[in-house]
């Protein structure tokens, strides 16, 4: 039977300890990606219980950034600072991680060694609490990425593709939160509540509370929101900004609560809206059903649940076909 790995082990290894055995079963257990995030994890917790060795993550980033765009090409030798002095064993061990995360980051892509991607899948909704204490909820389809390496302290940039709420923590050096969206446009904020929709076309930003500010790449001079303030950027960039009503700002954070908010929505958009939550396709090949207007709040966790709610109201059937859904009028 093939030894059980344990976190135990694992840190037996981060402290020189490992026999060759226990090296082997690590090898093959990093040998499935989906392993390597648990790696990382458990390398930050084993790093925080040696309060003897407290190495300069920046620096060490630095060196293994350098190496990574320099693979075909000889490195200069360029030594890590160390908050105090380490052991012979403790270098040589940070060496061979440094190795390590070299190969794994050649392994799987940059991004992976840089970031930690925070993602939900279709029809899920989630919650994350960030290292500097802020609370993002993901919705369906979506992704951040957050740097792995001094987050929170020497930065507090992040990267989405989606839609997600933030609650971002006032830090007491007042630090700013910036998110950078698929549209290339940048959220500035201190602390504050805002929902973001932002794919590489479009990007929408609503302001619950407090105060952020919002760039794009038209090279325009940034915009100040206040609470109440709905934002839309378009392809050029230009930024427009409406007052909302309690109603419909409580509307772009039913996602939260599975609900669909339309208000004259045509079903056609309702049709590709239930492509990018639940990745349904959805055919409508009527034309007055598609160009039908919807109004209204309706609970789903599913396409077919949200479907069969709007089905007697707007007076279509629905029909599955292969990995399809069919809307049929009614006659």
């Amino acid at each position: 039977m093939k030894p059980e790995l344990t976190k135990h082990t694992v840190f037996t290894y981060f402290s020189g300890d490992a026999t060759t055995l226990q090296k082997q079963i690590i090898a093959d257990w990093l040998a499935e990606g989906r392993n390597a995030e648990t790696y990382f994890e458990w390398l930050e917790e084993w790093e925080r219980s040696q309060l003897q060795f407290q190495p300069d993550t920046s620096a060490a980033l630095l060196v293994v950034t350098e190496k990574l765009a320099c693979e075909h090409e000889p490195a200069p030798h360029q030594p890590v600072l160390l908050a105090r002095k380490a052991s012979i064993r403790t270098v040589m061990l940070w060496a061979a991680a440094s190795l390590f995360i070299v190969g794994l980051g050649s392994y799987l892509g940059r991004d992976f060694l840089m970031y930690r991607t925070y993602e939900t899948a279709f029809g899920e909704v989630n919650r994350f609490r960030l290292a500097d204490s802020s609370v993002v909820f993901l919705n369906a389809n979506s992704t951040l990425k957050v740097p792995r390496w001094g987050f929170g302290k020497a930065t507090r940039h992040v990267y989405l593709q989606g839609e997600a709420e933030f609650s971002i923590r006032h830090t007491i050096d007042h630090q700013y939160f910036k998110v950078h969206n698929a549209d290339n446009s940048l959220i500035t904020v201190l602390g504050t509540e805002f929902v973001v929709y932002t794919n590489p076309k479009q990007t929408n930003v609503v302001l619950n509370k407090g105060k952020v500010e919002l760039s794009s790449n038209a090279g325009e001079k940034p915009l100040t929101m206040l609470p109440g303030d709905r934002a839309t950027i378009g392809k050029s960039g230009e930024i427009k900004v409406e007052k909302l009503s309690e109603a419909q700002l409580a509307q772009h954070s039913a996602w939260k609560q599975h609900r669909f908010v339309f208000h004259d929505t045509p079903l056609r958009e309702v049709a590709a809206k239930i492509h990018e939550v639940f990745g349904v396709v959805v055919k409508i090949n009527d034309n007055k059903l598609a160009a039908r207007t919807a109004t209204g709040s309706f609970p789903a966790e599913n396409a077919e649940e949200l479907l069969s709610n709007m089905s007697y109201m707007y007076s279509f059937e629905i029909m599955k076909a292969e990995n399809k859904i069919i809307l049929i009028p009614n006659p």
